[in-house]
Parts: C-alpha cells; sequence; structure tokens
C-alpha cells in the first residue's frame, strides 16, 4: 500500500506566525513530520524568469527519457520525449514571430493585461509553419493508433481549423473530441510562445492575477522552489504555455491566494523532492517541485512521472488547479 506523507508548511527564519491564524484541518495520514528546509532568500527576488527555448524543450526530453525506463508510464514518457525532440528541432528551425509592437505592450501593461494574446497567435504567420514542422518530425513508429491518427487528422485539416483549434487550446477550451490532437497543437504553442516570451522585457512585467502568467496569461503546470542566484529557495510557478517563470508567495495557494490550511503531501513511490501542495480554502492543489534539491527536475516532464500523486490526493477531494498541456487527461 502507498505510504501518504504530510509536511507541514515552514515559514521565513525569524517570522512568527500570526496567533488568529487558524491551524490546518487535521486529516486522516500519517504523523506530520516537519520540512527541514528553509526559505533563507536574501536581497531582491526577481519577479520573472524568461525561457530560453534553445535548451529548454532539449533538456526536457532529456529529463523524460531518464524518468522513462521501468517507469508505470514509460511508454507515454517516452512518447512526449519524442514530442520534446521536436520541439527542440523545429525552435531552432523556425524564427520567433516578429515582435510586439512597442505601444501595444504598453497598452496592455497599463490595463494589467500579459503582453502576449490569443490576438498575437492569430497574428502570427508562422504558427502553421511550426505546426505541420513539428508534426512532420515527430517519429510516432512505436506510439499508439490514436497518436498516429490524430497527427494525420491535423495534417489533413486546413490551415484556419488549426488555428481554430490553437485558439481553443490557450483559451483552455479543449474540444474532448480531439484531445489527442490538442496535445501536438499545445507543443506548436509553447515553441511559438517561448520565443516570443524569451525576447520580451523582464523589467516591464507586472502581476496580472493568482496563478496567471505575467507574459501569456496561462495556468501554472508546477511550482518549482530555484536554486539559482539571487533567487535560492525562492518559488516560482512555471507556465503551462510559454514556460516562463514568476515569482510567487511561499505558503500560499496559488488558485485563490489564501495562506490558510495548506499542506504539503508525497509519496515513498514518488521521489522526496516532488510533493503536492493543498489548500483546503477551495480545495485545489498544484505539484511542487524541489529543484534546488534535484536541479534536474523539469515542471512538464515531473509532473507526468509523478502522476501517482494526482491520483492519490484526487481520492480525498481536491482538484489540480494547474495545467499541463502535454498530459491532458
Amino acid at each position: 500500500m502507498a505510504n501518504f506523507f504530510r509536511r507541514k508548511p515552514t515559514v521565513p527564519s525569524g517570522t512568527t506566525p500570526a496567533a488568529s491564524e487558524p491551524k490546518p484541518r487535521r486529516r486522516d495520514f500519517s504523523e506530520l513530520k516537519p520540512d527541514p528546509d528553509k526559505i533563507g532568500i536574501a536581497g531582491s527576488v526577481p519577479f520573472v524568469r524568461l525561457p530560453d527555448p534553445g535548451t529548454l524543450f532539449a533538456d526536457r526530453a532529456a529529463r523524460l527519457m531518464a524518468a522513462a525506463p521501468g517507469h508505470p508510464m514509460e511508454a507515454y514518457l517516452r512518447f512526449v520525449a519524442e514530442v520534446a525532440r521536436a520541439q527542440a528541432s523545429v525552435q531552432a528551425a523556425f524564427p520567433p514571430a516578429e515582435a510586439p509592437a512597442a505601444s501595444d505592450m504598453a497598452l496592455r501593461t497599463e490595463h494589467g493585461m500579459p503582453p502576449l494574446s490569443r490576438q498575437r497567435l492569430e497574428a502570427d504567420a508562422g504558427f502553421d509553419g511550426c505546426l505541420t514542422a513539428l508534426l512532420d518530425q515527430l517519429d510516432l513508429s512505436v506510439s499508439p493508433e490514436a497518436s498516429q491518427a490524430a497527427r494525420a487528422s491535423l495534417l489533413a485539416a486546413s490551415p484556419a481549423d488549426r488555428l481554430d483549434l490553437a485558439v481553443q487550446v490557450v483559451e483552455g477550451a479543449l474540444p474532448v473530441e480531439r484531445i489527442a490532437e490538442c496535445v501536438f497543437v499545445a507543443a506548436a504553442l509553447q515553441v511559438r510562445f517561448a520565443q516570443d516570451a524569451a525576447r520580451l522585457d523582464a523589467s516591464a512585467l507586472k502581476p496580472v492575477a493568482d496563478g496567471v502568467c505575467p507574459c501569456c496569461g496561462g495556468a501554472p503546470v508546477a511550482s518549482v522552489v530555484v536554486s539559482w542566484t539571487p533567487a535560492d529557495k525562492a518559488r516560482y510557478l512555471s507556465c503551462s504555455v510559454c514556460s516562463t517563470l514568476w515569482n510567487h508567495v511561499r505558503i500560499r495557494c496559488t488558485a485563490c491566494g489564501s495562506g490558510e490550511g495548506i499542506s504539503y503531501y508525497g509519496l515513498d513511490e514518488v521521489s522526496k523532492d516532488v510533493q503536492v501542495e493543498t489548500c483546503t480554502t477551495c480545495h485545489s492543489y498544484i505539484k511542487h517541485l524541489h529543484q534546488h534539491r534535484a536541479p534536474t527536475l523539469d515542471p512538464v516532464a515531473d509532473d507526468i512521472a509523478s502522476y501517482g500523486l494526482d491520483l492519490k490526493i484526487a481520492e480525498d477531494g481536491f482538484r489540480r488547479a494547474g495545467l499541463n498541456l502535454l498530459f491532458i487527461v
């Protein structure tokens, strides 16, 4: 039987919780254990870290391949690794879209909107070429017939139909009957949006809302505790669309913003560096990756590899707050 353990949240050194702060409701799990990590953040922490498309997808493919051998989901991990390999190849061959107009950027920032939007996608003349190139790159010889059929269907579709499906994916309105196709479309979207995000001025970006990417408005795929200077042990959310990292207060729900009733759970069968953060205020959860202890952890790859955590925490009534576009269940 899986041993599901819980760690109570820590607070920054020298900080005392308010006396009026309610204690998290005790649950029917094993004995509470203190989290040994200290937040220990000193100095100014950057609000965002923009993606590097030149290494992002190749590193992700390597992480997926490393996690695949002997894993219960080995076949799917290898499939997503092939998708990431194709993403790396395509992003190197396709130049990014024309940079957004400075006036448009300023207007969106003034009104609290992320600079990259659906309208940006609709104006991207290179998106369809990127998608079809990615589909041509994929080696699906050992993949399920459903994946091969989805690729054939997309290649046979019109550019207008492919763009319409891409807009639906960006908006989170994924058509159930085309879920397999959505994975490939999402992969192309990740390439284009990562390229666009990489060229933004990080210093001009501002918070939009809890759980909303300040670059493209996407949902987070996971929470990551990083180790790079000057953000050692700071917490960032990783965008499911453009892969931008943006700073988020630790021990605070990414969905509703509450700091009450936050707990962390893990499974003995899953790496101790991958947990779920739950919120009893809105009953949501998100994966929490300790990248500062395991630098090769990847938000997309390790979210898939730790699916056992999703299954276990869902049994207790929690719903997922994030989104993994390459693992649409």
